[in-house]
């Protein structure tokens, strides 16, 4: 078996394959929106990362990735985003973001934070693009400098959009969580789960670019088994939203859609 195993890794390998998954972080692009990287990939979207130092030759690899991305603009709006990284914090986030306008990248969300790092990807060298998608946070491109493509970073972020979702549409799960009606009706949500224990509770919504849009913290459920409870949604506009469910052990999501 163990040599089987060793066969199947190291054939993978040779044909360029590579499942690995990638580095969560929580940070504040260059206009002080905060990001989660893994709340937005479990949202349904997927994050293109560009590192550059920036310079020149960094321009002329990033624009095919910069390219690849837009040309998702029509066909999945919203859901595929451009993030351009300087590579070790220490470029000031008005030139980063200077660089990117003049070089024809105005649609790019800017950061200068060492959290994320480029060493997380393997080796490092400017630019360097990843394609990270799924639930499963997994990495569909991996490349650095003139190995960039613009087929390439198109056809992983193909394959990342076609990655699954970790969302719960009335199916078996830990707490049985289910939200309706779906869609909503009268700015209501409706939500029934099942808990094992006397826990606090956080119910999170997220919106289709990843964002928190409502909180409601420490919700304890009045018994052990079979529990419901209401929100007020009637704030929300009209589109898709990911309910999240989570305690101290677990985290759950659900789908719903507001449709007016």
């Amino acid at each position: 078996m163990r040599k089987l195993t060793l066969f199947i890794t190291f054939s993978l390998i040779s044909v360029g394959i590579v499942f690995a998954q990638a580095t969560d972080f929580t940070t504040d692009d260059c206009n002080g929106v905060t990001h989660n990287l893994f709340d937005s990939l479990d949202a349904g979207n997927v994050i293109v990362i560009s590192w550059v130092m920036p310079c020149p030759p960094c321009a002329t690899y990033t624009i095919p990735a910069y390219a690849a991305v837009q040309s998702f603009s029509t066909s999945h709006p919203g859901r595929v985003h451009f993030y351009l990284v300087d590579d070790y914090a220490d470029t000031q986030c008005p030139t980063l973001v200077n660089w990117g306008n003049s070089n024809n990248m105005p649609l790019n969300t800017a950061f200068s934070d060492i959290v994320i790092s480029m060493s997380d990807y393997g080796s490092n060298g400017m630019p360097k693009v990843v394609v990270l998608g799924g639930s499963d946070h997994n990495i569909y491109y991996n490349e650095n400098d003139n190995k960039i493509t613009f087929a390439g970073v198109q056809t992983a972020i193909s394959d990342a959009l076609s990655a699954p979702l970790a969302i719960n549409d009335h199916q078996s799960s830990k707490f049985d969580l289910n939200s309706f009606p779906n869609p909503t009706q009268n700015g209501k949500l409706y939500v029934s789960y099942r808990v094992d224990n006397i826990e606090n509770i956080n119910f999170d919504i997220i919106n289709i670019l990843g964002e928190t849009v409502r909180s409601f913290d420490n919700q304890i459920p009045k018994t052990i088994g079979q529990d419901n409870i209401t929100f007020d949604i009637s704030k929300l506009t009209k589109g898709t939203y990911f309910l999240r469910f989570s305690t101290l052990s677990h985290t759950e999501i659900s789908r719903f859609v507001v449709a007016e």
